[in-house]
This record gives C-alpha cells, structure tokens and sequence, in this order.
C-alpha cells in the first residue's frame, strides 16, 4: 500500500509555492503491517512491523511521511529492498482493512488530509478485521439472493469508509486479481470516499504494465481538493430529495466527499411539491466548502436560474436526453443493489419510458395515425439508451459476467459523468478500412450492429472502459501486413495489448487513432484484439448494443413494444 497525502494546513497559497506540500509515506502489507522510515538523515530506509491487528497505530511519525525531495533519497533503494525482504514469502493469506486503517491513521497523525493507494490482488481472507470468504456463486444470478453479492460481506467496510471521510481521506484502489476478491466489498471504502477503482484481471507485466502505469500517471497528476461538504438549496417549491454519488451523508442535506477531482459527478433528484408562479424565476444554488491542494480552506458557489412554465411543450423541448438516461443508469443500478430482481427492473424501466413518450403523444403532438411512433425531438435516443441500459452488463444477469466485475461496474456508473455514461451505453464503433480511414480526424462511426460490420476490413470499437480491435476473415493481406506485420489473419497474436509500430502510412494512422482515442479517456485503454470467428468472439458482439442477446431483444423489437406500450396507455 502506498500513502499519499497531497494536501496540508499549511503553505503559501495556490501560486508560487516554492516547495511542493506533498507528503509520502509507504506501507506493504501481508498478515502483517510494514512501515517504512524514509528518513533522509538514514544511511538506508528502515521498516517497522506490526503483528497485532486488533488496534492498528502508526508506530512513527518522524521519517514516515516525508517530502517529496526527502523520499529522493531512499525511494529507488526501497523499492529494490521491499522484493528482497517479502519476494521469498509464499503467497498466502492477505488483509485489506488494516492496512486502510493504517494509512487514515498516518494521516490522521501528520493532520493532513490525502489518498490512500492501495494496490491489491487477493481475497483479504487473514484473520484480521474484515476478514472475508469465498462467497461467488453464479447459480445466485438473478434471484433474490443476487443482491447480497453485491453489497459489503461485512459492516465493517462500511464503517472504515466513514472514519476515512470524516478524515478528508480517500482510499483509491488497483487490483490485481486472478481470481475472486469481493469487489464488492472492498472497493465500498473508495466508492464511498471519492476514491478510484482500478482493475486489471490476470494482470502480466509484459501485457498490462504500461497500462497500469498510465493509469497510475494519469490519477496521481489529476487535480483533486480534500475534506468536502456540498449542498444544495433551493427555491421555495422544490427540494432535493434523492442523491447518488460517491459520497457520504451523514444528514439529509450535505454531500461529504473525501476527495472531489473535476470528473467527479453527483446526481441530484429534485422534487417539485408546490405551486410555482410562472412570474418568478426557479432558483438553485450549489455551495462547495473543501480544502485545497495546498492546504488552504475555500468555499465556491454555483447559482442557477432557470424559467418556470405549465407548459408540456415547453418541458419536453427543454430535455435532456443525456442526463434523463445519467440518472436512470444511476437509480436501476442502485435498485439492483437494492433487491430488484433484473425483471422487475426491465419492466419498470419500460413503464417510466412508455408513460413519458405517451404523455407527449397525448398531450404535445399533432394528431396523427395510432400505427405511427411519435418520440419528442430531444427524447428521440430515450428509447434506444433505455435498451442499452437493458442490456448492460451491469444489469443484464449473464454467467459471463462475474460478481466482481458486476459491482465494480455498478460502483463505476454510480460515479459516471453524463459523457461517460453516454458512451458507455452505447459504444463508438469505428470502420478501419483504408478507404474510409482518411488522412486526419477521426474515422465514420457505424451503428453499433454486427449488420453494419464488413468481413472485409477491421473495426475498432471502445466505450470509455473496453476498446476491442475487430479484424474480419477477409481483411486484405496488405493491411494485415501494414498493420501487424503479417499477411494472414491467423497470424494475428490477439495477446498483444498494442500494435508494434510500423513505418507505412496505414499503421501511423491506425495507431493514430487508438492515441487519440486513449487521449480523451481518464484511463488507459488496453487494446484487445478479436479475430472473426474465434472463440473470444462473443465478448465483442456483446457490446453490439443494437443486436439481440440470449436474454433479450434487439433494438427493433425493444422499439416496437414501447410503442405497443404507448398505444396501451393510450387507449
């Protein structure tokens, strides 16, 4: 585990600050805790160990957390030392929470608020606080047991996420598993404190290792402020009354987040349960108290002031898509977690969307043909994002789909951004063939359909999360060769994780775009590559959002019984 603490009570301020307030401290842990003295007046670092797990404690203060400019001078020798010292230790049992509790208390100690980074591979099954078991059972997928999976096996877990936040203390988290570790559980203590959640299963250095180290990269350059407190008030009328996010509430009006960075994102229901007067403008304010990178207590203000109307129309023109389907992902995925089998979810889904298209039929639209399918213009993708969403594999119950992989994607959407869950609905899917690659920009984007696909050519598809190169049977042997060095597609090596580059414009342009893809991402996206026909084939068409699943329809078919369901409400 490694501590960072990126902010202090003390400093000159955001501008010109001469010495960064960063601290840094190290902690590696088995059964066992192990803090590292980093201090610069040591010949070499030190490491302190303790056994006893029932009361976790910071064992030293002076040398553990230090500046950046101090840990210079131990930090590539303790990374060769802490191989030599745990590199012949047999992989057994693990903990999790201790090693948490340690990191808020070295912070707690120093006053500070900060991250914890946490870098994690196994069951935490050691006999220790938060103590876990083996509890994945696929035969639970879509019952009423499935929901126990995906909440913390233990009110502990909980409880750490609480201590941490009330310490301005977000715990960020990178996986490492080969097998089970309870996502679920571990990964409540990050969700609930503005923290990170990064896996990478069957991870191999040779394959995953820059990605992991991008990532790392990318998060720890992140800007980030600690120790939050956001509230909303409102005009008299209309109240907040349903909050999601990765935050805390200890009340029913304020947000506390541990760290807030600008992808941060909370979902706010409002509720409207008075008379508003069409001559006064609806007010809303959103106030952000939260403590700087450099240690200094500020507070920022957000005011919004929108019209008030009794018109339908006027309601419907100004919606929006995008966030109606941000907050729908957010509440069925919390419904989910909540006991809500995937078919009461479907329908209920199905419900909502049918009555709001059929109250702009009846009450906004021109009369027309009971056969016709009228959608408002800004609610024309509604349907189809609903389907997504239908089909999610955060929701859709699959034995493809492990238990942790479901709640890390759940605790995900939970934090998404309106951007973010947009694509991550509906995946971009890019046609590579060299006469539509062009020159510059991006390539055509295609419906995301296995119809829209040419066994001619290759197709890349990505949504934010996953980015899978698709090469079909008949790609021509000149791409194959300008692209990955070889004439036949079985040559292909699907292992790769990137493309080896190639000095011929087809190569510089197709790692072009991967480069650019990645470089609008908050993450490193591994490239995996699927050759038609193989048997990994099945894990990109599932991402073909507008086709038909093993439990599901397809976009055409979904489309159709939300009418069937307009013209019921209707008559």
């Amino acid at each position: 585990a490694v501590v960072s603490t990126q902010s202090g009570h003390y400093g000159r301020g955001e501008q010109g600050q001469e010495k960064s307030p960063i601290r840094v401290g190290f902690i590696t842990y088995n059964t066992q805790l192990h803090f590292y003295n980093l201090n610069p007046a040591l010949a070499q670092p030190s490491m302190m160990v303790q056994p006893d797990m029932s009361e976790v404690f910071v064992p030293l203060v002076d040398g553990f957390l230090v500046t950046l400019e101090e840990a210079q001078a131990h930090l590539k020798t303790l990374m060769e030392i802490i191989p030599q010292l745990h590199g012949a230790e047999k992989k057994g049992e693990s903990m999790f929470v201790p090693a948490v509790q340690a990191g808020c208390a070295a912070l707690k100690a120093a006053n500070r608020p900060g991250k914890v980074l946490m870098f994690h591979s196994t069951l935490p099954t050691a006999p220790a606080p938060g103590q876990l078991k083996m509890r994945e059972d696929k035969k639970l997928l879509n019952t009423e047991k499935e929901a126990t999976l995906l909440v913390p096996a233990d009110p502990i877990y909980e409880k750490v996420a609480r201590e941490c936040v009330d310490a301005g203390v977000a715990v960020d988290l990178f996986l490492f598993p080969h097998s089970y570790v309870d996502v679920a559980s571990v990964g409540k203590i990050s969700t609930v404190t503005g923290g990170l959640i990064q896996r990478y299963p069957m991870f191999r250095a040779d394959v995953d290792g820059e990605r992991f180290i991008q990532d790392l990269a990318m998060h720890i350059a992140q800007p980030c402020v600690f120790d939050a407190v956001l509230r909303m008030r409102t005009t008299e009328g209309i109240r907040p009354v349903e909050f999601c996010g990765s935050f805390m509430m200890q009340n029913s009006t304020d947000m506390e987040i541990a760290c807030l960075t600008p992808d941060t994102c909370v979902t706010v229901e409002i509720k409207h349960d008075d008379k508003l007067n069409e001559d006064y403008l609806a007010y809303f304010q959103v106030a952000l108290l939260y403590t700087s990178f450099s240690g200094q207590r500020k507070l920022r203000l957000h005011n919004l002031a929108l019209p008030v109307s009794n018109s339908l129309s006027e309601l419907f023109k100004a919606a929006d898509v995008d966030t109606i389907t941000n907050s729908l992902t957010k509440e069925f995925g919390k419904a989910l977690v909540l006991n809500r089998q995937y078919k009461q979810l479907r329908e209920a889904l199905i419900a909502r969307v049918s009555n709001s298209l059929a109250c702009y039929r009846q009450n906004c639209a021109a009369p027309s043909q009971p056969g016709q399918l009228i959608l408002p213009e800004t609610l024309k993708l509604l349907p189809l994002y609903s389907h997504c969403l239908l089909r999610s594999p955060a929701l859709l119950p699959s034995v493809d789909v492990g238990f942790d992989e479901k709640s890390n994607l759940l605790q995900r959407l939970s934090m998404m951004g309106v951007v973010h869950s947009e694509l991550f609905l509906y995946p971009r899917l890019y046609n590579l063939n060299t006469s539509t690659l062009g020159n510059e920009g991006m390539p055509p984007v295609i419906r995301s359909s296995y119809e829209r696909i040419r066994e001619s050519g290759a197709h890349l598809l990505e949504n934010g999360l996953v980015m899978i190169l698709w090469v079909g049977q008949n790609t021509p042997s000149k791409w194959l060769q300008d692209v990955f060095g070889v004439t036949v597609l079985d040559q292909v090596d699907p292992t790769l994780g990137n493309l080896q580059p190639f000095d011929n414009p087809t190569s510089i342009r197709v790692r072009g775009i991967i480069d650019a893809i990645r470089s609008r991402r908050k993450q490193h996206l591994r490239l995996n590559i699927v050759r038609q026909k193989d048997k990994t084939e099945h894990i990109f068409m599932q991402f073909l959002v507008e086709d038909k699943t093993d439990q599901g329809t397809n976009y055409t078919d979904f489309l159709i019984s939300i009418h069937r369901e307009i013209r019921n409400i209707l008559s």
